[in-house]
């Protein structure tokens, strides 16, 4: 990509090149090595939903032995990192960096056996995945058009950055980086209708950008080339997904203007991020006297930007399809809260295959009504917030609200319940023997250990050495 004219992508492929040479700054780094055992405890706890098993027979047939290509390797960690929801997100762009990156970064690194620059590779990916998304905002910054128009931003935004994390740990030039994020442009895609109305395709974004990725950087590894305009030309990505007052839209440099990845929020609970706030909010008002037995009417009040996703429509989130969609319906979710749950005070216990069968559990749903409030839609997107009107079959009431949720970069979670949620992740698909392997091969260096660490988490799908 070389010429005398800089381009978004070229100015893209420098800082990155940067970055693989540079040691990252201690929060940067700090975030990576969190985000990494977060994605693993997600990928095990993934592994047995059945998205991950159809990934497993696609690319592993009988699941007795891992895929040999880093591609496959890629596509079956990303599917079951994305599984449960639970993976970390950022928002407004609605992206999840790291259910892609992360398992990108593993599967380059055992299939090179050199995992020297995984840290910088992963904080390269998630970066470039991140300012992706941010360039694909609406005008004034408090959505995504990437969501607007009905496509799943993690798999539209995480592709160049997978590109990106894949090309570092090859050791592409900064020329052949920039074409392998022009390549990834052509690559990236995901529709979100699964969301609406069911499938289990949606956690295969994840796996499929993470190989797709992976394939980019092998193409341009291989000579293939990209345009130099492929974000700011009039074909380009950013008039293709956003608009034409987008195209100039500068995608920026972390070394200039800051670190995206300090953005990030790390999820308490397995559900969608905008359910968040409203399970703080049934959490709250449980710790003040309120009981599910006694419940008549909750009104939980949030952004209305945030209604499409957790409240609409109404008769499809009081009765989910499936656990899955439950983790998106701010009845349910609340509902499952007030009634007490597992973990950090929603775990992965509390969706079980038979879920839906509980009728008492739909019968209290349905008392929660998820409203738009002007106070939570005024903060939206900087801050994701809830009100609450408790009403129990007495008249007596109780109020709460919610300003600032767990996992958030303003409230991130300690590292005592980073801790509790990995081991919740991972107890259960794994013995206690493998817990302490992935434990140790985790604490050390998981760049020479990446191989390692790929073997011991392929055992959730039912796979050895």
């Amino acid at each position: 990509m070389s010429g005398t004219q800089s381009t978004q992508s070229s100015e893209q492929a420098a800082w990155v090149h940067r970055a693989a040479q540079t040691p990252l700054p201690e929060d940067v780094a700090r975030f990576v090595r969190d985000s990494v055992r977060d994605t693993v405890g997600c990928i095990v706890a993934g592994a047995g939903e059945a998205a991950s098993r159809s990934a497993l027979r696609l690319t592993a047939g009988t699941g007795d032995e891992l895929p040999a290509r880093a591609e496959d390797v890629a596509l079956l960690l990303g599917t079951a990192a994305h599984a449960h929801d639970y993976d970390d997100v950022q928002l407004p762009t609605l992206v999840h960096p790291s259910c892609v990156i992360v398992p990108t970064a593993l599967a380059a690194a055992r299939a090179t056996g050199d995992g020297a620059r995984l840290a910088a590779a992963i904080a390269a990916g998630q970066e470039t995945s991140l300012r992706v998304g941010t360039a694909l905002l609406t005008a004034d910054g408090s959505n995504s058009m990437l969501f607007e128009r009905g496509f799943h931003p993690t798999p539209v935004c995480t592709t160049l950055g997978a590109a990106v994390t894949a090309g570092v740990l090859i050791d592409l030039s900064a020329d052949e980086l920039g074409h392998a994020v022009g390549i990834a442009a052509s690559l990236a895609s995901g529709v979100l209708e699964a969301n609406r109305t069911g499938g289990t395709v949606k956690p295969f974004h994840a796996g499929w950008a993470a190989a797709s990725g992976i394939r980019a950087a092998y193409a341009a590894q291989c000579g293939l080339t990209a345009p130099p305009t492929v974000f700011e030309g009039r074909f380009g990505m950013l008039n293709a997904f956003g608009a034409p007052e987008l195209a100039a839209r500068p995608l920026g440099d972390p070394y200039a203007d800051g670190w995206q990845v300090l953005s990030v929020s790390t999820k308490p609970y397995p559900t969608n991020a905008f359910t968040h706030a409203p399970i703080e909010l049934a959490l709250q008002l449980r710790d003040q006297g309120a009981r599910a037995e006694e419940l008549d009417r909750l009104v939980v009040g949030v952004a209305r930007q945030v209604l499409p996703t957790i409240a609409e429509p109404r008769a499809a989130k009081v009765r989910p399809d499936t656990p899955y969609h439950a983790r998106f319906s701010g009845p349910m979710t609340v509902a499952l809260a007030l009634r007490g749950g597992a973990g950090l005070g929603l775990a992965l216990s509390d969706f079980p295959p038979d879920l839906l069968a509980d009728e008492t559990l739909l019968a209290l749903a349905d008392r929660v009504h998820v409203e738009a409030d002007d106070w939570a839609s005024g903060r939206f997107p900087e801050q994701l917030i809830a009100t609450g009107t408790y009403t129990d079959r007495s008249g007596r009431q109780l109020r709460a609200s919610v300003e600032t949720v767990r996992g958030a970069p303003q409230r991130p979670l300690s590292e005592d319940e980073l801790r509790a949620k990995f081991a919740a992740n991972v107890t259960g698909p794994l013995t206690d023997d493998a817990v302490k392997q992935l434990d140790d091969l985790l604490a050390g260096d998981v760049g020479s250990a990446a191989a390692d660490v790929v073997a011991a988490m392929f055992v959730a799908f039912g796979g050895g050495r």
